[in-house]
């Protein structure tokens, strides 16, 4: 690769914001998140998961547990297409999707959280299916002549909206 092609890929990937916790670190880049494992603490919870790289498109949603007097918070990444377990904090600390961290890290990890959120949410309505006017015209014109009721109207229409 030469040097071109390296920098037009380091310029379309780049870290947005990095937080380390108790059980490894959560890396937001700009089209994923990476979650490394490092440490005696990662070596307990996840000795078989050493990294992961989630697409944002992958994920449909990010849960933060807020640390208790004597537990460990964390935070939970649910996939679009996965099983979901329950959220108990041991089966968290054991969870591939899931970083655990201690009080002093919950801000970044709330902040970490809110970022992500917007990155689904605009991947999201990158990815909706584009919208027929052609078609939202033809339903309101049969609404108008009364051919459908104002309920078959408004449910079509949402769907035409993809509400």
């Amino acid at each position: 690769m030469n040097q071109k092609a390296a920098d037009a890929n380091q310029a379309v990937i780049q870290v947005e914001m990095q937080v380390r916790g108790i059980n490894g670190q959560v890396t937001l880049l700009s089209d994923r998140v990476q979650i490394k494992r490092a440490g005696a603490m990662a070596r307990l919870t996840q000795s078989r998961n050493s990294e992961k790289d989630i697409p944002v498109a992958a994920l449909s949603a990010v849960r933060v547990q807020l640390p208790g007097l004597l537990t460990n918070g964390y935070i939970r990444f649910y996939l679009s297409h996965g099983k979901q377990s329950d959220d108990t904090l041991v089966r968290a600390a054991s969870d591939e999707n899931t970083v655990l961290f201690n009080h002093r890290q919950f801000t970044k990890f709330a902040n970490l959280k809110t970022a992500i959120e917007k990155k689904i949410a605009a991947s999201q309505a990158l990815t909706r299916a584009p919208v027929d006017f052609e078609q939202l015209d033809r339903l309101a014109e049969q609404y108008k002549q009364g051919l459908i009721s104002r309920s078959e109207w408004i449910s079509t229409k949402k769907k035409l909206l993809g509400l």
